[in-house]
């Protein structure tokens, strides 16, 4: 067990994810009734007001049965919340390599959906999720997505990391 952690078992400990870079943590709630699960909590020191202290950052094989269980809806409720952003990295994924693009790295992307993907936001850029699977006939792209950032954080030795950092990068 984590020595950080042990100074903290008689406490309750709730199990969060970034909403910037799917960052999973253990925090210490100011009230142990103030977090109920898929809350929205702030982390900045000026807007703490629902966090006595963030005990650190875990891995996947560290999230509870629960933690584990909400992990889809959170990353879910992230791609809606920030749908903008995703859409935008859309638009603007480039290659990783000479024979890798980012894209390729969403199961279900191959070379004739990328080359479609390509022209059509040279043409115009997408403007929604939607957008994308109207254009490019590509189905579900959110559910795509989802899945990149699921691989990502349950993978540490993952190679390349569109919109994870991992856990020995991190600290």
């Amino acid at each position: 067990m984590n020595r950080r952690r042990d100074k903290y078992q008689d406490q309750p400990i709730v199990q969060a994810i970034g909403m910037s870079w799917f960052t999973l943590l253990e925090i210490i709630p100011n009230d142990e009734n103030t977090i109920m699960l898929q809350d929205h909590i702030k982390l900045s020191k000026d807007e703490r007001n629902q966090v006595k202290t963030i005990i650190g950052r875990i891995n996947h094989g560290n999230l509870t049965n629960i933690a584990e269980n909400q992990l889809l809806i959170s990353i879910d409720s992230i791609l809606d919340i920030q749908a903008k952003r995703f859409v935008s990295w859309l638009n603007q994924s480039a290659p990783i390599s000479i024979r890798l693009h980012s894209l390729h790295l969403l199961k279900g992307i191959g070379p004739k959906s990328l080359n479609i993907i390509l022209q059509e936001r040279k043409l115009v850029p997408f403007t929604s999720y939607e957008d994308f699977e109207e254009r490019t006939k590509i189905k579900d792209i959110k559910s795509l997505l989802k899945q990149r950032i699921l691989d990502e954080i349950t993978n540490d030795e993952e190679k390349h990391r569109l919109f994870t950092r991992s856990l020995s990068r991190q600290q």
